[in-house]
């Protein structure tokens, strides 16, 4: 019986709603409004997307070019020998470590570090 009851109201539904407002000029007037401002918005929106895109590939190819060409200068200590990454300290003293460094690279007092 529930499912007769379901069909039914499914039935009137479909009929007195969707239909009728398929034959509606004032709902048709709002969809194809509705249509048009979403497309607009959509638009607009991918085209600041890619200017936004296009300035920061700019800004990250002249930052990795102004990079590799400073460091190719010779002026690093270590040479063109490749070293593993140092371990950071553990525990309360490398909690406290780090703390320390990242206030000072925040506040740009660090100390022989490079500025990043």
């Amino acid at each position: 019986m529930n499912q007769f009851v379901q069909r039914v109201a499914n039935y009137i539904a479909n009929e007195i709603f969707i239909k009728g407002l398929a034959n509606s000029k004032t709902f048709q007037k709002f969809a194809v409004h509705t249509d048009r401002h979403i497309t607009k918005i959509k638009k607009e929106g991918m085209e600041t997307l890619n200017t936004h895109v296009d300035e920061l590939h700019k800004q990250a190819t002249k930052a990795a070019f102004s990079t590799s060409s400073n460091s190719s200068g010779g002026t690093s200590s270590k040479g063109s020998t490749l070293m593993p990454p140092t371990k950071p300290l553990s525990g309360i003293s490398g909690f406290f470590s780090a703390l320390g460094k990242v206030i000072r690279r925040d506040l740009g007092i660090e100390g022989g570090g490079k500025k990043g």
